[in-house]
């Protein structure tokens, strides 16, 4: 069953006459989790209203999390997966998205073997159409200690102050520096288009001068009002957000399945990282006690 069933009689002609369309993972990046969140609701029910199967995987915890804008009390987080499966621990959230809870995500995932990750992944397969799009959310850990980098393509969420360029350039610094991706959108939020675009052009000019990187302006929210879930973006803006990038290889495409596997490897790996920091730092703390530098 569909997570979301086709929204009008052009979505339904679409699915009809053309392929399946790969599989595409989405990171969510900024530097307050906030403000990530918002767009992260905002991206998931723009694509789930075009009748995309869309699951949001949300490493952020409460208060400023996906669960909590969307009003959904997470019964599980990914903790359970190995016990109960990706199926039965996700939550549908309404506009043909599912909801999977992962405050922990990384140190989770590096707990699990790569035979029951295999299982779990092959498990939501087999009860469930794969989704079309995962949306990671990198919650309040940052860029290093989560999981929306792996992703190839990511959205950086600027918040609509000139004093927060600096914050959120460190996070695409830091994202690029991990895995150089292949596709950067921005996302202003929290100001009206003309001051969006004046916010872009200086984290554009910066980001192509230092890092080599051309991101593409995605659009912007408008302010926060108490108590209403932030609109789908402009139909327009998601559909070239949905439309396949120019620079992606038909070689470099992941399924769902090896995403998880991607994303895992990158859990080990980060899980390997302290224990060789601290070794690393003993032995400077040796040689500096000994005199030598």
């Amino acid at each position: 069953m569909r997570l979301a069933e086709p929204v009008d009689q052009a979505t339904g002609l679409r699915r009809l006459f053309t392929p399946e369309p790969a599989f595409r993972a989405l990171g969510v990046l900024g530097a307050d989790p906030r403000v990530s969140a918002r767009a992260c609701v905002a991206l998931a029910r723009g694509l789930g209203r075009r009748g995309e199967r869309v699951m949001v995987l949300d490493e952020a915890g409460p208060p400023h999390h996906v669960g909590g804008l969307l009003g959904i009390l997470t019964r599980h987080t990914l903790a359970d997966a190995g016990r109960l499966g990706l199926v039965d621990i996700a939550q549908p959230a309404g506009d043909g998205i599912v909801l999977l809870s992962a405050p922990d995500g990384l140190r989770n995932l590096a707990a699990l073997s790569e035979s029951t990750l295999r299982d779990l992944a092959d498990g939501w397969c087999a009860r469930e159409e794969a989704p079309e799009w995962l949306l990671v959310n990198g919650g309040r850990g940052g860029v290093k200690a989560g999981l929306a980098a792996t992703a190839d393509e990511r959205v950086l969420v600027l918040s609509g102050a000139k004093s927060r360029l600096a914050e959120a350039y460190a996070v695409m610094k830091a994202a690029h520096a991990l895995r150089s991706g292949l596709a950067w959108w921005v996302l202003v939020d929290g100001v009206e288009a003309e001051a969006a675009q004046r916010l872009f052009a200086s984290l554009g000019e910066t980001a192509e001068r230092f890092l080599g990187i051309v991101p593409q302006f995605l659009g912007h929210l408008p302010r926060e009002r108490a108590g209403l879930l932030p609109s789908p973006l402009d139909g327009g803006l998601m559909e070239r957000l949905a439309g396949e990038p120019a620079s992606r290889p038909d070689e470099g495409r992941v399924d769902f399945e090896q995403y998880w596997q991607r994303m895992w490897l990158h859990s080990r790996m980060a899980a390997e990282s302290p224990g060789k920091e601290t070794a690393t730092k003993r032995v400077q703390n040796v040689r500096w006690s000994s005199g030598q530098r």
